[in-house]
């Protein structure tokens, strides 16, 4: 780890825990950090072992103490197992049993790692759709002038600009406080981070304290982990406690979006957006957009908000891109920015990497990119990009494997009612069947329609594109940003986008 400027110096073991209810006598040990991960264990950390979905941290124990680790926490009904494992490697390394450790880690997280809330703009997005967008319109709009804002999500981690690789949408709590806190003596004013569903069931947000909640959306997603619709509701309602948030900007087109607000304490500002009028006007703080025109350079709209009106032009694709817009400009004001700022800094953003990303090539057809993986995100994309093209709409896609396999059908059956051709092919399949897959997904797929099916994405997205014409467009949805395919244990290179440009411009 970087240096000793991003945490307490000289901190030791009993300051560590320092509020946390832990029974007997804890020594002085000075620690140089505390993680969750064996892997980035380094001499002097404390290493957390707790258990997971597929095992316990403690598994990892010995690799922890081979690399340096002065402690051990896990739960307090594993202590006996933890105290097997360090005799077996006698050493002095300490295990030190936590109840409810899982609960625990943000005041852990707290003791170590710190930043000041009164000068960093904390803003958390979730939902099904349009977190990434939500979270990179937001840190777009505010870095720039004297300001700079960092992202943390699917993309990456870090200040615009310099982003470094996440392995996790939402990272865990002590790797979250120990990045807010590094990239605010960076000069990061603002940070704006997708949560998750699994970071908000698994407290990766435990402790933190938003200044704004951004909901996007709510439909059917992650039922592989969550088990039902109900339960992923409400791991996403947890960011919208009064704990979480200080205010809330909510879709309130969206059913889930008017739930929340309907259950209003009337101690938050509150800033609803959407489509519909009347909706929107429920609260004192609103923004809704009419007079929306999607065309071959982007969307145009008129913005009415309790602040002023406006007309906007977009240089993105698709109308659910006004609803991200919407979100960012609501966060924007509760930023305290000017209604004039907000709407003069929409007009400057930029397309998503992987997030309804065209490729054009003169004489070729337009290629749109986007990580469309629910039936809702695709049936958007299909229906938003026919709005902008004059000729056929081809889709590529596939559904990975491991994953809920009940929206395959409803994907296909997006596809087959949007599009003029269907593509199918392989996703990640991971660990599955990939041709029973392509069964599953089939299921959805009316017999009449164009459908050809053809398992290497590479040669699916070499097809689209030389049976297209200039006037045509093709989607291909799923992966978006992916550099990678998931094939078994196997992590091959892969992007949609290189592979895509490769055959507009001919070097195949």
């Amino acid at each position: 780890m970087a240096a000793m400027n991003t945490y307490q110096q000289n901190l030791t073991l009993k300051q560590l825990l320092e509020n946390v209810n832990v029974a007997g006598y804890l020594p002085d040990i000075e620690i140089t950090g505390v993680t969750l991960d064996s892997r980035k264990i380094e001499p002097g950390y404390v290493f957390v072992a707790m258990e997971g979905r597929l095992d316990h941290g403690l598994v990892y124990a010995e690799m922890a103490v081979e690399k340096g680790a002065v402690a051990i926490l896990c739960d307090a009904d594993f202590d006996q197992y933890c105290q097997q494992i360090l005799g077996k490697l006698m050493t002095h390394v300490l295990c030190v049993p936590v109840k409810n450790l899982h609960r625990k880690l943000a005041d852990i997280a707290a003791n170590i790692y710190s930043y000041q809330t009164n000068s960093l703009f904390l803003t958390g997005i979730t939902g099904t759709d349009g977190k990434t967008t939500v979270s990179h319109f937001v840190a777009q709009a505010m870095n720039i002038e004297n300001s700079s804002a960092a992202v943390i999500g699917t993309l990456g981690n870090g200040p615009v600009g310099n982003m470094a690789q996440s392995t996790h949408t939402t990272p865990d709590v002590i790797s979250l406080y120990q990045m807010i806190s590094e990239y605010q003596e960076q000069g990061v004013t603002s940070v704006s981070m997708e949560v998750s569903s699994h970071g908000l069931d698994q407290n990766r947000v435990s402790g933190v304290k938003f200044d704004v909640a951004v909901l996007t959306n709510l439909t059917r997603d992650h039922l592989d982990y969550h088990g039902s619709v109900e339960a992923y509701r409400d791991a996403k309602r947890k960011l919208f406690g009064a704990q979480a948030a200080k205010s809330l900007v909510l879709n309130i087109d969206d059913e889930f979006g008017q739930e929340i607000y309907d259950q209003r304490d009337g101690r938050r500002t509150i800033w609803l957006y959407g489509f519909d009028k009347a909706k929107a006007m429920q609260s004192d703080n609103y923004a809704y957009a009419e007079l929306i025109k999607l065309n071959e350079t982007g969307i145009s709209f008129v913005l009415q908000s309790s602040q002023g009106e406006a007309s906007v032009k977009l240089s993105l694709m698709g109308e659910f891109n006004v609803y991200n817009a919407l979100a960012c400009f609501c966060v924007l004001l509760q930023s305290g920015m000017s209604f004039n700022q907000a709407v003069k800094r929409l007009e400057n953003l930029k397309t998503v990497s992987g997030r309804m990303e065209m490729l054009t090539v003169k004489d070729k057809p337009a290629v749109v990119i986007d990580y469309a993986h629910t039936p809702e995100a695709l049936t958007q994309a299909l229906e938003n990009v026919r709005k902008h093209t004059s000729g056929k709409l081809i889709c590529v896609f596939g559904c990975g494997g491991d994953r809920d396999a009940g929206k395959r059908p409803l994907m296909a059956k997006a596809a087959d009612t949007y599009s003029d051709l269907v593509i199918v092919t392989d996703d990640n399949p991971r660990n599955e069947d990939p041709d029973n897959i392509i069964d599953e997904i089939k299921t959805g797929i009316d017999t009449s329609v164009n459908l050809i099916v053809e398992r290497d994405r590479e040669k699916a997205i070499q097809q689209a594109i030389e049976m297209a014409s200039a006037d045509d467009l093709i989607l291909i949805a799923g992966k978006g940003h992916e550099e990678y395919q998931i094939i078994g244990q196997n992590k091959i290179s892969f992007s949609d986008k290189k592979t895509a440009m490769k055959y507009l411009e001919g070097h195949a």
